[in-house]
């Protein structure tokens, strides 16, 4: 008897992807379909159609189908696991009735946002007033009541574009616990949308019923009917398993199911996560999300801009490397890899704070860049940003021990940047335990898998699933010389550079914002 296969269609910044894996967590078969990321009616507007992310699927189902041959009658049943922070706007009857306002999208409402007196108090005796007026501003909502009211009015439903597409595949508008991690009033602690007489209720300026149906992971949403077979040549009555988002599954993917074991992503958007049964603020005041697997949390510290500080190095800086690797025929990366290879650990007192974009608990905080002196080359700046990243990582693991009470033994990698073993070595070195990077960079398609697997009784949990989906392949050892020089580093100097500089920091906010304020006022 032919072994069954999980159908995961994986959504996107750039490209959706599609896959077939056999319950060994092997890739059999996969396409990637690329698309457009956004884009820019305006400048710093990042928006997308919601039928393009669906027409992405689409498109990859009838492509991966093709190749699939007779595998296709083995599919067991069918998962998407897609971006967080996109959002789409459906009129009674679930269509899109504007663009989506994409994770991308760096518009801002006003800066006078009101909340009620007694919010505010709230807010300033725990010290979050300045974050929940950013976020406020950040919030889609916001800026869409101040400029399209008319369209705010006539959305019905308000969601990530991950309900869109279950509706699209399902004909239920609905999204799952673990999919949430946007500017949405929901409870992260009890896993529901958040009642109206919570305190953060009002940052996200959204009522109560515009928000959909929510269900947990490994939940079933419904059946493939005829018309959706037809359209996407998905074998009709193929069940729908709820996963949720591409980090979330990331996690599950590279074996991180417990709290000793933390998983990093490399991507866009650099995180740390661990999972944990005990609710733990990744900072103070910041949720941890919900795990794809029930009754779990996934606290985890971000870094913005995270591997995109690669490629923006690269496209301000890299020209050089990228002729040459035009004519090595290799990747850009890979040449300014190569270039960093005997810089010591610190990069001869180069520190960066990966600040290119503002956190969510610190919107005033910028990048910066100490140490510099005649010694210090372009190859110096690039690695400089890969151990930036990393010392925030840390930073992140060192506060999620403290909390959760756990000592973290090990790190499983993902995205982009693990694909390099230069950076792999960077991590182990800084953190002081061993990396691992597993059998496939497919890892959020192979959590979603997993969950399948799971869900049909393949498997009988997660543990058994994992021992048998996901394999370490690499592993990369710490050198207690370079561990040394970047704890010393950490503890002496990175870890003072926000405290220190934030009054400064503090006086850039406020002359941008009345800048800001006053063009909002001539327009």
């Amino acid at each position: 008897m032919r072994e069954k296969l999980a159908l995961v269609f994986d959504l996107g910044t750039q490209s959706t992807r599609a896959f077939l894996f056999n319950q060994k967590g092997d890739v059999v078969v996969m396409t990637k379909i690329l698309t457009e990321p956004f884009f820019s009616p305006k400048p710093g507007f990042a928006e997308r159609e919601a039928d393009d992310y669906w027409k992405g699927i689409v498109e990859a189902s009838h492509e991966l189908k093709a190749l699939a041959g007779d595998l296709w009658d083995d599919i067991l049943a069918v998962s998407v696991t897609s971006i967080r922070n996109t959002y789409a706007f459906l009129d009674k009857d679930n269509n899109p009735i504007r663009p989506c306002i994409t994770w991308l999208d760096q518009r801002l409402g006003k800066p006078n946002q009101k909340f009620s007196k007694v919010s505010r108090l709230c807010f300033k005796l725990v010290g979050m007033e300045r974050t929940a007026i950013k976020q406020r501003r950040m919030s889609p909502a916001t800026w869409m009541k101040e400029n399209q009211l008319d369209v705010w009015n006539n959305t019905s439903h308000f969601t990530i574009v991950s309900a869109y597409i279950n509706y699209k595949l399902s004909g239920w508008l609905v999204d799952v616990t673990a999919s949430q991690a946007g500017r949405l009033p929901y409870n992260y602690k009890k896993s529901r949308w958040q009642n109206e007489n919570e305190l953060t209720f009002s940052v996200y300026n959204v009522e109560r019923d515009k928000l959909c149906d929510l269900v947990k992971p490994g939940e079933f949403i419904g059946t493939i009917s005829k018309a959706v077979a037809d359209e996407t040549g998905i074998p009709e009555g193929l069940e729908i398993i709820a996963s949720g988002s591409d980090k979330a599954c990331e996690t599950l993917g590279t074996g991180a199911l417990k709290s000793d074991i933390a998983s990093i992503s490399y991507g866009t958007t650099a995180t740390l996560q661990i999972t944990t049964k005990k609710y733990v603020e990744p900072q103070r005041f910041m949720p941890a999300y919900n795990s794809v697997i029930d009754g779990h949390f996934n606290p985890e510290r971000q870094v913005m801009r995270g591997f995109w500080m690669v490629t923006w190095f690269k496209n301000e800086f890299g020209h050089e490397e990228t002729i040459q690797a035009e004519e090595m025929g290799i990747t850009p990366e890979t040449v300014l890899d190569m270039n960093i290879m005997d810089i010591p650990a610190g990069s001869d007192g180069l520190m960066l704070q990966p600040y290119w974009a503002p956190g969510l608990k610190t919107p005033e905080a910028k990048g910066t860049i100490i140490g510099f002196n005649d010694c210090h080359t372009k190859a110096h700046f690039y690695k400089s940003i890969i151990e930036g990243i990393c010392y925030s990582l840390y930073e992140g693991l060192l506060h999620m021990e403290k909390k959760s009470g756990q000592k973290i033994n090990k790190i499983s990698v993902s995205g982009g940047g693990a694909q390099s073993d230069i950076i792999c070595q960077i991590t182990a070195d800084m953190f002081g335990i061993p990396v691992y990077r597993v059998q496939t960079s497919e890892t959020s398609g192979l959590g979603a898998a997993m969950i399948i697997f799971v869900k049909k009784g393949i498997y009988t949990d997660f543990e058994e699933c994992s021992k048998n989906m996901v394999h370490f392949k690499d592993e990369f050892i710490t050198d207690p010389k370079n561990h040394k020089i970047y704890k010393k580093l950490y503890n002496d100097v990175y870890k003072n550079i926000y405290c220190r500089l934030q009054d400064i920091y503090m006086k850039l906010y406020e002359l941008v914002n009345v800048e800001e304020e006053n063009k909002n006022q001539e327009e």
